[in-house]
């Protein structure tokens, strides 16, 4: 991935460029006005990438306190609150919980930072805004030392960190693997000779301070750990002997990039390198608030988000296409083989006709005259389709005794019509499928009906019960389709014009509930 980075110190700022992981650097600018003009001209011309501003400047204040221990929002806005008592006139504020006392009430422990002349880094993120550069995070050098004491692996013993900048000599002490404080000493001559004068010097005066501030233990050993280039380090050598209260450790630059794996890059004359290649490798969030600034950061991530789900739609389309087209070929395949097998099936059909003995009828002809005798067959009316839907409501009406059942087709009216000599001929049959029936004299399917005559057993005398179950049976002959039934014969008549009679008393005659139902199916 391509990102930008910009070292910034009391002297000028530093442009590099990072892409997958190589570093190097694009150029660099004079802290003045006029280097805030070219830097303007450069960014103009810079791909808009992922930026990040890393600040290494004397300007830097550390103070170490305790708060009460709370979480949530609780506790961001004690730290904001915190950080506006300590740093009212700058923004570029920052704190890091750094754990927790292991007696008492058990508070937390901050370390608070800020950058007390914020004038130095707006002017030059005024810059970058007028630019529309997609900044990610501001950043200080001395805080980000904690990642590179952590990846560093130091001991979590007293250890006072000394790099060489090209802003001067970078002091920072740890103590139980937490950053304490940071110093920068400026250098204005980085000779070899002088570096070492200046780090007898600081180093001692350093030492120093810790001890009379009590950040380390009278009698204590400190351990030392220079990290500078390797010729400045053959010229500090004469100093680097271990004593009572100092062990040194030497580490080259370019053994530590091997150390931090870094990526690729010219590690230069000074540790500048160094650090932006470690915070080009690492997601650290921004040490100080961007307010504004991160506006285009912002809109940059919307871009790429878009990019990413339409890359993964196409690829998505690319995917379901060659699904499409591959079972595309399966079709035309099968398809290939289904006409080399048809066209086989022929040819074998044309060898047996051709073997088969000569006949007066035409193939033709004869399945014409198979298709006719289908037709006739299934034109021809038969009882059974009517028989089966009786039996069907019958065995829901147990009472109901059959004695006697009159089938009869009725002729279809339309073959009752005369012809019209006048009319003209029908249009004359094409292909191979049978005209219609009515174009070669036979009928259709005629209507049937079906005559049912019957009696309720038992019977009882219960002429109410009776009636009931035959309109019973004529009402589930309705609801069948195409069927149409009528009671022309009632166990009881009750139509005024006919006579009720009966015998009372006379046990030999026997009543019986005879009834009559005229079925009429129409297909």
């Amino acid at each position: 991935m391509r990102k930008q980075l910009f070292y910034l110190n009391n002297q000028q700022l530093v442009a590099y460029a990072w892409q997958g992981t190589a570093l190097t650097r694009a150029a660099s600018f004079d802290n003045d006005e006029g280097g805030r003009v070219l830097f303007g001209a450069y960014l103009a011309q810079a791909p808009a990438v992922p930026s990040y501003l890393l600040v290494d400047v004397i300007e830097e204040d550390f103070q170490r306190d305790t708060a009460p221990h709370v979480t949530g929002r609780a506790r961001l806005a004690l730290v904001e609150r915190k950080l506006t008592q300590l740093y009212r006139d700058t923004q570029f504020r920052h704190a890091e919980l750094q754990g927790r006392d292991k007696e008492g009430r058990k508070d937390d422990r901050y370390l608070f930072n800020a950058l007390t002349k914020p004038e130095l880094p707006k002017s030059w993120l005024a810059v970058m805004q007028a630019q529309a550069v997609p900044l990610v995070g501001v950043y200080s050098l001395a805080s980000l030392s904690q990642l590179l004491f952590d990846q560093l692996k130091l001991d979590t013993g007293p250890v006072l960190l000394v790099t060489h900048q090209s802003s001067g000599l970078r002091q920072s002490f740890f103590h139980e693997g937490a950053l304490r404080f940071s110093r920068l000493t400026p250098l204005f001559d980085h000779a070899p000779e002088r570096l070492a004068e200046a780090f007898r010097v600081e180093t001692a005066k350093t030492r120093q301070f810790m001890a009379s501030t009590r950040l380390l233990a009278r009698g204590a050993q400190v351990r030392l750990v220079l990290l500078a280039n390797q010729d400045k380090l053959d010229a500090l050598a004469p100093d680097l002997v271990d004593t009572p209260d100092v062990h040194y450790r030497a580490l080259a630059l370019d053994e530590a990039r091997l150390l931090l794996r870094a990526g690729q890059f010219d590690c230069g004359a000074d540790a500048d390198a160094l650090y932006m290649a470690l915070l080009a490798g690492a997601r650290v969030p921004s040490h100080f608030p961007l307010r504004d600034q991160k506006h285009f950061y912002q809109l940059l991530q919307a871009r790429m988000l878009l990019y990413v789900l339409s890359g993964t739609m196409a690829l998505g389309a690319l995917i379901w296409t060659a699904f499409d087209v591959r079972a595309i070929i399966a079709l035309r395949q099968e398809a290939l083989r289904f006409d080399q097998e048809a066209m086989a099936t022929d040819a074998r059909f044309q060898v047996v006709v051709k073997g088969m003995p000569a006949t007066l009828v035409t193939p033709h002809n004869m399945k014409s005259v198979v298709d006719l005798e289908m037709m006739i067959d299934r034109n021809v009316p038969l009882p059974g389709v009517q028989m089966a839907v009786l039996s069907g409501v019958l065995n829901g009406i147990p009472e109901i005794k059959v004695n006697k059942l009159q089938w009869q087709a009725i002729e279809a009216a339309t073959l009752l019509v005369p012809v019209d000599p006048a009319a003209p001929p029908p249009p004359p049959v094409q292909g191979d499928f049978p005209p219609p029936p009515g174009q070669l004299g036979i009928p259709d399917r005629t209507a049937q009906t079906l005559l049912v005559e019957g009696e309720i057993v038992p019977f009882k005398d219960d002429y109410r019960a009776a009636i009931d179950s035959v309109n019973r049976l004529a009402a589930g002959l309705n609801k069948q389709a195409g069927v149409h039934a009528e009671v022309t014969l009632p166990p009881l008549d009750t139509r005024p014009t006919v006579k009720l009679d009966n015998v009372a008393g006379d046990d030999n005659i026997v009543a019986k509930a005879l009834f009559a139902i005229k079925v009429t199916w129409k297909p």
